[in-house]
Parts: C-alpha cells; structure tokens; sequence
C-alpha cells in the first residue's frame, strides 16, 4: 500500500508499518519483542473505563487481553462495562463540572493514589506518577489547530492550553516517563514539537473491532435507515460521524456541489448551525441529522461512504471503523489515521478540509462509480483487518516487557 506522504511530518521520530513492517519500535532502536514475556503487574491509569470510543476504550481493550496472562489493574473515576472479570478498579476522585476542571481535578488523586505496579501506562494528563503514556492527544497543537481553523481565538483555549499544556509536558517527557506511545506519526511529530521528546517515542495506531465494524450490518442496517430518513435505496449516503466541530461545515459544502449525495451526521453535538448552513445551500433536503448512538456500526454499514473532513485529529478512530465496515473514507491528512489510507485505493485524501474542490472530485467519483465504491471500500477492509485491537495488545506488551527489562531485578524474568 502506498501511503501518500505530503503533508505529514518527517521529522525522523518513527517509520511507518510499510517502511518497518510492524509498528511499536521506539526512536531510541529498543525493541521489547526481543525480551522475555514476564508476567507483569499493569496498572491503566484513565478517566472514565468503558468501550463506547476515546482512551477509554483503548484502555478496556488492553485490559480485556492482558488480564488472564497478567496482573491489571485501573485507577479510574468511573466503570461503565459489563466484562470487568479479573481486573482490579481503584475510584479516582473528580470534580466534573466542566471538560477542563474534570481534567484538573482527576490529577492530583491519580498522582497520589497509584500504588506500585511494574508498568503504570497513563493516558495522557492522568497523573504524574506512571513510567509510561500514551499520547492521545497533544494540547497546544489541538488549540493551535483550532484557532488557525477558525479564525479567532477564544479565552477559554487559551485558559485550557495555559494550564493543562505544562501538565501535559511532565506527563510525556518528565523524568520517570521512560517510553510514550503515540497513536500516530502526526502526534509524535507533535510531541517532539511541542513537548521536545523523540527518545522513547513509539508509534502504535489504535485497532478496531472488525467483528464488530463489519460489513454484513448492511443487508438488515440499510433498510431501516433508509425507511426512516424516507430515501430510495439508490440514495448515496455519506456518513459523518463525531463531534460536529470536526469538519461537519466542510461536508455540507461538499455534498451540496455533489448531486445524489446524502449526508447523515452521527453526532451528539448541536446540529443547528450545520442544518443553517445546509439550508442556506439549498440542500437541506440532503443533510440529516442522525444524532448519537452506541450502534454506530450499524450506521456506517449501512452507509455507502465516509465524509470526515476533520481539521485536525491525532487518529480519527472513525477512518478506520469506517473501512472496517467497507466503506470508501474522504478525509484529510490533518488525521493520524491518514497513514492507513491509500489515495485512490482505499479512499480518498486532501490536505486541508477547506479543500471544497478536491473533496467534491472524490466524492462525485463514488456517486457515479458504484463498482468504484465496492472496490475502494473492500481494499479499505482489508487494511482494516490487519490493523485489529489484539495487533495493538501484541505491540504495546512488546514496549512493556522491554521496559520492564529496564528495571532492577527484572532482568531474568
């Protein structure tokens, strides 16, 4: 698969799976699957544990694998998940009142709270007392992101970057933080950048469930949606789905130069301004609004393509449950998913979500090509299948046992 690799940093942090044929290998050459598999004491420490998206899905997959072969642990504020069998839960307290002061406030009890583990992975501003992270997400590229895409800067991001980004720096490259995991090559690019760390960096992109993300939803899926919205089975249907702030504007743009296209916003974010806009274009009639739902694969099977022109996104999860489930992906290189995708094979890619033109280009190719789609979308699948939950268990284990061969005492096992 050729990756198209303008737009992307090259700043030499990681290679990608094509140039290095797996992912896990951190910048400083160490490699944990040349260790021993020691049975190790774990210990997740995340805001809230549950499978619904975000970090804490990526957490309760980890956990879910690695619990019969090793000791788990999970400081967290809040359980929402039925399959919890041997793993332990430590209540982390917060104040949730706002985005901002649930963040604040879960860190000093984390801090305090983790007791003694071999490997203590937080993820992201968790805490300040783990030897491992996971970067999900890097603040004042985020910020510096969104101001560049609006147009204006707000006091609340500066507030937010003002107080969590130096956090966020002792939690990626304090001293007792001996590797990060990055959930793509733009994060790590990222987290040199703005945090100054390349050493002990690794690139690990998230995983789906393709059992789950599966195109076989379709055949039952597509009648009841089609049946609810009131279109015709011909109705090419491109799905957005995440917060609306992510690219919604930029999808109606692009749907209302494309005739035959439909747009469905999967999203819990008010979809107001989105519907002004839709109307104000004339398409009105074609953009609907679907709401939040924890079926959202049934949605995307049931869809015909993904429309995510995101302006900025550290993976962008939903690009690969959308080609898990065979559809043809229209993003941006803003994505660390991006890697993942093929311009032109397994979807289709432009550098900047005002990009009206170049997306409209891919899109009116999947309109009027149906075999076009069902072959982009299968070639997506198959990357999809490679790029599992159990793949990112298999080599985030790797970078544990490597660290854990770092310790005193450990070196024999």
């Amino acid at each position: 698969m050729q990756t198209p690799s303008h737009g992307r940093p090259g700043n030499g942090v990681v290679r990608t799976q094509r140039q290095q044929g797996r992912f896990g290998q951190c910048r400083d050459g160490a490699d944990g699957q040349a260790g021993v598999n020691r049975r190790l004491d774990i210990a997740f420490v995340v805001h809230d544990y549950h499978r619904h998206g975000g970090h804490s899905r990526y957490v309760a997959e980890l956990a879910r694998r690695y619990r019969h072969q090793h000791e788990v642990h999970v400081y967290c504020h809040r359980v929402d998940d039925a399959d919890t069998a041997g793993i332990r839960f430590h209540h982390v307290p917060a104040w949730r009142a706002t985005a901002l002061a649930s963040i604040l406030s879960f860190v000093i009890p984390a801090t305090v709270l983790v007791g003694r583990h071999d490997i203590v992975h937080a993820q992201g501003l968790c805490g300040l007392r783990h030897n491992m992270a996971t970067a999900h997400l890097v603040t004042p590229a985020w910020w510096r992101a969104r101001r560049e895409h609006e147009g204006r800067s707000t006091w609340k991001g500066w507030l937010a970057d003002t107080l969590i980004s130096p956090l966020e720096r002792a939690a990626l490259a304090g001293h007792g933080v001996k590797r990060v995991i990055a959930v793509s090559r733009l994060t790590a690019a990222d987290i040199s950048r703005h945090h100054g760390r390349t050493k002990g960096v690794c690139v690990i992109p998230h995983g789906t469930d393709v059992e789950q993300f599966h195109p076989r939803w379709r055949a039952t899926a597509r009648p009841e949606l089609l049946s609810r919205l009131g279109l015709p089975d011909s109705a090419v249907l491109a799905l957005f789905a995440g917060n609306l702030q992510k690219g919604a504007q930029e999808a109606v743009e692009t749907v209302a130069t494309v005739p035959g296209a439909y747009l469905l916003l999967a999203s819990p974010s008010d979809p107001a301004e989105v519907l002004a806009r839709a109307a104000h274009l004339g398409v009105g009639d074609r953009v609907h609004m679907l709401g939040f739902t924890r079926e959202l694969y049934k949605w995307m099977a049931a869809s015909d393509l993904l429309l995510f022109p995101t302006f900025f996104d550290t993976f962008g999860l939903v690009i690969l449950e959308a080609m898990a489930c065979a559809l043809p992906v229209i993003t941006t290189r803003k994505a660390g998913a991006a890697d993942l995708v093929a311009h032109g094979q397994t979807g289709w890619l432009v550098d900047d979500p005002r990009d009206i033109a170049g997306m409209a280009q891919g899109l009116r190719k999947l309109v009027e090509q149906p075999g076009l789609r069902k072959q982009i979308g299968m070639a997506g699948r198959a990357v999809a299948e490679r790029r599992t939950w159990d793949a990112v268990a298999e080599e985030t284990m790797a970078v544990y046992q490597q660290l854990a061969s770092m310790m005193p005492g450990m070196e024999k096992g």
